[in-house]
């Protein structure tokens, strides 16, 4: 048996070839730094900028993880996805201002268990409301800004405020994934019109065909 079907050149029998490249003893090889890296931590550096360009208001966590959550899970319809992050952030905000007006009006319960209990059991509405409008993808997202209303309110604060900040936080997040992410809308783009032009011109055969 050849020692070049094991990769192994032989003529110099310690040493082995990777995917063309010499490997010797005691190497071990890196995979190098994708784009998806780059595009992570570029789009965390875009939110806090963003943060600081909106006089520090807001929460740059919600923005740094939402842009996360938006690159680093890759799908073709990446403009359609943005779309349901957007409306998990609405119903998530939602129910995050109404469950912090109901608790302004009842006796608050302060940082007790009963608190925590409260918060898990509204979580079943939050998510239920997504399946029920068909957009159960966005179910992460209408959770995430829930909590993130709900378990960091202070209550000297103003709800509404404090909610638009939230909901913002997350938002912008989501703008600058779906821009950093424009290289995959334009392609899914030139895919369809590609798909598109060859229906056309596949259904013109077909016309012809019938005709003589």
């Amino acid at each position: 048996m050849e020692q070049r079907r094991f990769g192994m050149d032989s003529e110099a029998p310690f040493r082995c070839t990777v995917k063309g490249r010499e490997m010797r003893p005691g190497m071990t090889h890196l995979p190098h730094i994708g784009m998806r890296i780059i595009k992570s931590a570029l789009g965390v550096l875009i939110c806090f900028a963003i943060y600081f360009l909106r006089g520090k208001h807001g929460t740059p966590f919600y923005s740094a993880l939402a842009v996360l959550w938006c690159i680093q899970n890759k799908t073709e319809n990446t403009l359609g996805n943005a779309i349901q992050r957007t409306i998990g952030t609405m119903i998530g905000a939602l129910y995050g201002l109404i469950y912090l007006l109901v608790k302004l009006h009842v006796s608050s319960s302060g940082d007790s268990f009963l608190h925590y209990v409260a918060i898990s059991v509204v979580l079943i509405p939050v998510i239920y409301t997504t399946v029920v409008i068909n957009q159960k993808k966005a179910s992460y997202f209408s959770c995430v800004v829930f909590l993130s209303i709900v378990v960091n309110h202070l209550m000297d604060e103003n709800p509404y405020v404090f909610v638009l900040n939230r909901s913002l936080d997350t938002l912008i997040g989501i703008f600058v994934g779906l821009v950093l992410n424009f290289d995959l809308i334009y392609e899914k783009m030139q895919k369809d019109e590609q798909s598109g032009m060859s229906f056309a011109l596949w259904g013109k055969k077909r016309r012809r065909e019938q005709k003589v």
